[in-house]
């Protein structure tokens, strides 16, 4: 078996553990010791660098176990709803968009999540890489394999990943555009770029681009300068509308290619 690598990783065995799924580390760095994983069909150590173009030799014949049980049984209408909001999908990731009202993994006061429900309708072990809150609706990212959440993740770390949303507000900022820059409560920088955009007759609509990601950073953001979403609950308990935040688009590179999601306008909202 060979593996050809499309970019550096600092560590030959930890990079085998989140590319080989179901293989213990344990069995992967006693065949390294054991010369029967190369790199470039050299012998290698553990700690061995990769570097983008290198040649995985393995000289083992590995039994996976990649069976996948779900206990959650999805109805004819409940696989029709989830899967119209698949908007793509490859052997790494999953991009949907998501409905309102679906926390993303279990809690203490969420026995089922949307990850439960996308992993019963594809019968796949799926992996959180981020978050939208329970009420905010739109595109959001699920990966299919350790590998991918451990790259993806790094891409959100590293700001690698565009995130743009779209929010209606009870009023209107002072400017048309700008800059928030502020502060949660625990001490962490929050930045966010606005727009005021005009669609479906709204007033007060926003485009919003994250700078940093924390968590109900837009909701916190638009709070603290006096301008809060409709229906946001936690910050705005006058509101009796449903949250009027939505991830309208999601842009990145991943292994060299460029992947750009966008809702079209008749999605906004639904």
């Amino acid at each position: 078996m060979q593996i050809k690598i499309n970019q550096s990783y600092r560590r030959l065995d930890k990079f085998l553990f989140q590319h080989l799924e179901s293989i213990p580390l344990s069995l992967i760095q006693r065949l390294i010791r054991k010369y029967k994983i190369k790199i470039n069909n050299k012998k290698s150590k553990a700690n061995s660098q990769l570097n983008k173009g290198d040649v995985i030799y393995l000289y083992y014949n590995f039994e996976f176990n990649n069976d996948f049980k779900s206990n959650i049984k999805l109805t004819k209408v409940s696989k029709d709803k989830f899967t119209q909001r698949i908007i793509y999908q490859n052997q790494d990731f999953l991009i949907i968009n998501k409905l309102k009202g679906y926390s993303v993994q279990r809690g203490s006061k969420v026995n089922i999540s949307l990850k439960d429900y996308y992993e019963s309708l594809l019968n796949t072990n799926l992996y959180i890489v981020h978050r939208l809150d329970k009420d905010t609706s739109g595109l959001m990212i699920f990966a299919k394999n350790r590998l991918s959440a451990s790259k993806i993740s790094k891409l959100f770390l590293n700001n690698k990943i565009s995130k743009y949303y779209i929010a209606n507000t009870d009023s209107l900022f002072k400017k048309s555009s700008g800059l928030l820059n502020n502060t949660n409560s625990e001490n962490k920088n929050l930045k966010l770029l606005y727009r005021r955009i005009y669609l479906n007759n709204s007033t007060n609509t926003y485009l919003i681009k994250l700078l940093t990601g924390k968590k109900h950073q837009i909701r916190l953001q638009f709070f603290l300068n006096d301008n809060p979403i409709i229906g946001d609950k936690k910050f705005n308990s006058k509101s009796n509308f449903e949250l009027q935040l939505l991830s309208v688009s999601l842009n990145f590179i991943y292994d060299e290619k460029f992947y750009k999601f966008k809702l079209s306008l008749n999605q906004i909202f639904q």
